[in-house]
């Protein structure tokens, strides 16, 4: 590639996303010095993705260079033990994002419980409806209203099912707390 050629392609790379450049130097291996130059920017970066693609990019650099030295420059090679220790890390880590993960599948299924419950019938007095006892303060019935808004406000439910019952029920309790405080 001609100097002015890689100067120009580098002035457009560097306000491209890491893992653009990522993409990018994967698809040019053999070319060392544009490989530096694209760790160098990514280098620059202190986001984790960055992080992760500069990595990547300085493996394709030790292999484009013909070592199979260390992946990132300045680390040296590790003893037993200390793969061991990553090895164990890399273990708790994928059992951490598996309990995420699961913990994020029990939210969303609390989640849709929580959409899909009703208000109880009309048959009740105004305060049982919200869930509050017929003597109530007037404190308790404004927290309660608060309470209702944040939890079943349809902004909340990407689903449009969810945000479909959300919007019924938060019309519900903003009218049933209307006739509460029409009433007091």
């Amino acid at each position: 590639m001609s100097s002015s050629v890689l100067e120009i392609n580098r002035k457009n790379i560097t306000g491209w996303p890491s893992s653009r450049l990522l993409e990018f130097a994967e698809t040019h291996t053999d070319d060392e010095e544009l490989l530096e130059f694209i760790l160098t920017e990514l280098g620059r970066r202190d986001a984790p993705v960055a992080a992760a693609s500069a990595r990547r990019v300085a493996e394709l650099l030790a292999r484009c260079r013909g070592d199979g030295s260390a992946t990132m420059p300045g680390l040296e090679i590790l003893s037993a033990d200390g793969r061991a220790q990553i090895e164990a890390l890399k273990a708790r880590l994928e059992q951490a994002e598996r309990r995420i993960r699961e913990a994020e599948a029990r939210a969303s299924t609390a989640e849709r419980a929580l959409a899909t419950e009703a208000l109880p019938s009309r048959a009740h007095g105004l305060l049982r409806r919200v869930h509050l006892a017929d003597t109530a303060p007037a404190w308790l019935v404004d927290a309660a209203r608060r309470a209702f808004r944040l939890r079943f406000h349809p902004d909340r439910f990407a689903d449009p099912v969810m945000k479909e019952r959300a919007e019924e029920t938060f019309k519900d309790a903003e009218d049933t707390f209307r006739q509460i405080v029409a009433t007091q």
